[in-house]
């Protein structure tokens, strides 16, 4: 468990917790690793899981409470966390763009790296997009340039591919002087 503690710390100083929401005595996150993970911990039993292969007292929980004691977690008294923490996470990024502009950033570039179908990174695509609808940053919009650049390499001939260039085009042509 030591081993696991220490390279816990490793991923939150890294950045690859995602997100953690605290409900209640429970913690959820997401933890990009190999794999995207999803942890759920209670704060008062220090009984846990995660979705990787460990399950456990895994390098993942330990990242999740790493950014916990570090306060680097969302409250919430909404009880659909236990049901589904992204549409929560969701939420407050609807609610807080420029929180969220740091969350999809992360999770985008994760995916443009990591995603073979080029599915989760199109979705995510579309997800900054509607950010930067809400609320336009030009340094959002160039970070996501360099992505969609990485993705189109790859997914040149999707129809979604030429679809996302056609909305970074129009937004540029309305906030980008």
């Amino acid at each position: 468990m030591d081993n696991a503690k220490k390279k816990g710390k490793q991923y939150f100083k890294k950045g690859k917790v995602l997100w953690v929401l605290k409900y209640g005595d429970r913690l959820y996150g997401k933890v990009l690793g190999t794999y995207p993970y999803y942890v759920e911990v209670s704060i008062k039993s220090g009984k846990n899981r995660c979705t990787c292969p460990i399950g456990e007292d895994c390098k993942h929980v330990f990242a999740v409470l790493e950014a916990f004691e570090n306060e680097r977690y969302f409250k919430t008294s909404s009880p659909l966390v236990e049901l589904s923490p992204q549409a929560v996470v969701d939420e407050i990024i609807f609610e807080n763009p420029e929180i969220g502009k740091s969350i999809v950033l992360k999770e985008l570039i994760y995916y443009v790296n990591h995603d073979e179908s080029g599915s989760e990174a199109a979705r995510l695509f579309r997800k900054a997009l509607a950010l930067l609808k809400i609320k336009f940053s030009k340094e959002f919009y160039e970070s996501m340039l360099i992505q969609f650049g990485e993705f189109k390499k790859v997914f040149y001939d999707y129809e979604l591919t030429e679809e996302i260039e056609r909305e970074l085009e129009e937004l540029k042509k309305i906030y980008v002087k």
